[in-house]
């Protein structure tokens, strides 16, 4: 439309309807006039993030007055609320909405709260490249959907918009507080960022982002929060299962997932992460003390590497991480790198053997041998704890087989091995549960008594009742393994068919004095055991005063270094022969 003297009409025009000038350069017409319109407060910037043009509901509904506006710098107007941390920056976040604090000029004291979202334009019609849109909270906030997916145009399914990232973060610390928990705040930056902006222009840097958040988001779990912070910036929010193992394994496989190339026009450019860790409540137990702590972690933190703020985790870790890696290369030849030694059994009655327990041990080149605890944990998060298992079952068939041969003493003893719960799956891959792979063996198993962690065994044994009566059926002995600490379980123990309860060497180190409540409760359990015709193992005992007080044991043995350290099968032949 034009007047008669050809010259455009409406918003865009040179000057408002108030007389104010508002805007020099001339603008497509008709969108404009739709944005003139619209109730919600628009922003015309250029690339340089200055102000070019802006409806009169963004004046109205923010206060501003039209005057000086055109020429601003956008930085200037708008500010994150609460966090006065660079990680929530000041810098628009494209395709996100964002709660922000819009001061007149930049002044202070003159702000408004609202909800904004960034759109860049393709066509850079006449300059303008970028459009804000301003919603006033109290009138038409955002609405939150359910899940971590909000359908705002040009948002990630999956990304959390920063007002919310921080709101689920506050709430985080709350629940933590409460149930004195622990949360994770991962601070992730895009390595190379301003580089790769002067290379490739904001559009395609904007593209490589939106393809950095969706990885992500696949990498990331459900319940884990991940929100774009700024320009090459996210965080990541973690709630559960917090500790600092799991969150390096973040760490790393949000690094992992920047392995592939990436995908811009005709660039295929490899892109890196670096990430600050930091966890509630040691590292700061408010919100901007948390940020805090996780931007002096990122700001250690080397080109596609991560730190936490605790530097010593660092070492801990990544020396938690070689060991890792040694134990997952060891499992391919165990035969080389574990071997199976047995520690005796006695009655604390007599003194004899009458059991042993087989023990594994792992070899490092470094560090030496290695006791289970220092392994184990290591072989149930790589999955393996089956296949460790079976071989050590098969080692301790093996040499059953070379003492029946050779006769003596040793062919009439029972052995134990404690395995893991997942034992006991019957899904393995190999479709052989448990009682299948022990009747492959051929043997007779009344020798063999499986252990298996108390509190496990309680809370499983009903999916598994089948499974267990068919090992018992086979003349396997089942046992539970109490760590020493806590209250045993009798009254579920009785409805199991367990024959035998080893107690950690928690009880014995109670043990300082007869007649002392430890040793009177080793005295009543003792009495339960026996009421309920099961055999008693107390582990740990190294002094005679546990080896006393463990003498109320009517049925059972006592196992200690105090008694027989853990033998090769040659030293254990002739421990025996020596007459014990």
């Amino acid at each position: 439309m034009s007047d008669e003297k050809g010259k455009p009409e409406g918003p865009g025009a040179g000057e408002r309807s108030d007389g104010a000038e508002v805007v020099k350069h001339p603008v497509l017409q008709w969108p404009m006039l739709a944005a003139s319109r619209t109730a919600a407060g628009i922003v015309l910037l250029d690339k340089h993030y200055r102000v070019l043009w802006a409806n009169d509901a963004f004046y109205a509904l923010l206060g501003f007055e039209p005057s000086d506006l055109v020429g601003q710098a956008g930085h200037g107007l708008v500010r994150r609320p609460s966090l006065q941390s660079s990680w929530f920056s000041n810098e628009p976040v494209a395709g996100n909405w964002q709660r922000v604090q819009v001061n007149r000029s930049g002044e202070e004291g003159s702000s408004h709260d609202a909800f904004m979202f960034e759109n860049r334009l393709p066509s850079h019609q006449n300059g303008a490249s970028i459009m804000w849109t301003f919603i006033d909270p109290c009138n038409d906030a955002p609405p939150v959907s359910s899940g971590k997916a909000h359908a705002y145009p040009g948002s990630l399914a999956g990304m959390t918009p920063v007002w919310l990232f921080e709101d689920r973060v506050s709430h985080a610390l709350e629940r933590a507080e409460r149930h004195d928990g622990q949360i994770g705040l991962l601070l992730v930056s895009l390595d190379g960022c301003e580089v790769l902006r002067e290379r490739l222009g904001d559009e395609s840097l904007d593209m490589l982002q939106q393809q950095v958040g969706r990885r992500l988001i696949q990498t990331l779990r459900n319940e884990d929060s991940l929100s774009r912070l700024g320009q090459g910036r996210w965080g990541i929010l973690i709630e559960q299962a917090v500790t600092p193992g799991s969150l390096q394994t973040v760490a790393l496989r949000c690094q992992e997932a920047m392995e592939a190339p990436f995908r811009v026009g005709h660039e295929a450019p490899l892109l890196s992460l670096s990430m600050g860790i930091a966890i509630y409540p040691q590292d700061g137990d408010m919100l901007e003390c948390l940020v805090g702590s996780a931007e002096s972690a990122i700001s250690r933190s080397e080109p596609a590497n991560y730190s936490f703020y605790d530097s010593s985790l660092r070492s801990v870790l990544g020396s938690r991480l070689a060991l890792k890696r040694f134990v997952q290369d060891a499992l391919h030849y165990p035969e080389k790198n574990f071997r199976v030694v047995y520690q005796p059994r006695v009655s604390p009655h007599d003194g004899r053997c009458r059991d042993v327990e087989a023990q594994l041990r792992l070899m490092h080149p470094e560090l030496g041998e290695l006791l289970p605890k220092d392994f184990l944990p290591l072989v149930a998060e790589l999955g393996q704890a089956v296949r460790l298992d079976r071989w050590g079952i098969e080692r301790m068939a093996a040499q059953r087989v070379h003492w029946q041969e050779a006769g003596g003493k040793l062919a009439k003893l029972g052995l134990s091995l404690d395995v893991s719960m997942a034992t006991l799956d019957q899904s393995v891959a190999d479709r052989r549960p448990l009682d299948v792979f022990l009747r492959g063996l051929n043997l007779d198993l009344s020798w063999l008594c499986v252990e298996l962690d108390e509190r496990a065994f309680i809370d499983q044994a009903a999916d598994q009742m089948h499974l267990l009566r068919r090992l018992v059926a086979l003349g396997v002995r089942l046992a539970v393994s109490h760590s020493g600490h806590g209250p045993v379980d009798i009254m579920r123990l009785a409805s199991l068919p367990v024959s035998r309860v080893t107690l950690g060497r928690g009880v014995a180190d109670a043990i300082r004095q007869p007649d002392t409540p430890p040793a009177r409760g080793l005295e009543a359990l003792a009495r339960c055991l026996e009421a309920l015709q099961l055999e008693g193992v107390v582990t740990g005992v190294s002094t005679e005063t546990q080896r006393e007080v463990a003498g109320c044991l009517v049925a059972g043995f006592i196992q200690g270094d105090g008694v027989c350290e853990a033998l090769e099968a040659e030293a254990l032949t002739a421990w025996l022969d020596a007459g014990n």
